[in-house]
């Protein structure tokens, strides 16, 4: 059995937008506070995200090899990337409405839509479960690491919540 660490990138220097294909470093708070939770850190592999924020993370985990999997990027937001919520409710107010009572059923305008999502998610999950390694991390985002876990165990993405820089630990079989 293998265990597979899904961590989600530190704190983002731009915060509390619909980041889509914008790509911003860490913030210095978030490079130190992943320096100290993954320190301890050792696997055989890390698979990252394309993503800079991604990338910076990863570089703080202990590992043999690191590979970039662009399977693991974050959801495409289409024409809501780069705005707030606020500004999506004012643009898009029907839309919004209905995304906020069908999350995971109601894509941006010219974005991703979930099923999309699982079936990367679950490409990536299929070269992580061909990997010849006992202990492997994923360092990517919440909404892609909501579909990973989902496709592990079960577990409702929508309850699945990520801090910047946390770790969640689960076993693959």
């Amino acid at each position: 059995m293998a265990i597979l660490y899904l961590i989600r990138h530190g704190e983002p220097e731009i915060r509390g937008f619909f980041p889509g294909s914008q790509d911003p470093p860490l913030t210095v708070r978030g490079k130190e506070e992943v320096r100290t939770t993954l320190s301890s850190l050792t696997v055989s592999v890390v698979y990252t995200s394309p993503a800079r924020r991604a990338r910076e993370t990863a570089g703080c985990v202990a590992a043999s090899r690191l590979i970039e999997l662009p399977g693991l990027r974050e959801i495409n937001y289409g024409l809501w990337s780069g705005l707030r919520w606020e500004e999506i409710g004012e643009r898009w107010s029907a839309l919004a409405a209905a995304k906020c009572r069908d999350w995971l059923g109601v894509p941006a305008p010219d974005g991703e839509d979930w099923a999309d999502v699982l079936s990367r998610a679950a490409e990536v999950l299929q070269i992580i479960r061909e990997a010849p390694a006992a202990s492997m991390a994923v360092v990517a985002h919440q909404g892609i690491n909501a579909a990973l876990i989902t496709l592990i165990d079960g577990r409702n993405s929508l309850e699945f919540v990520q801090l910047h820089g946390e770790v969640v630990r689960v076993e693959l079989d």
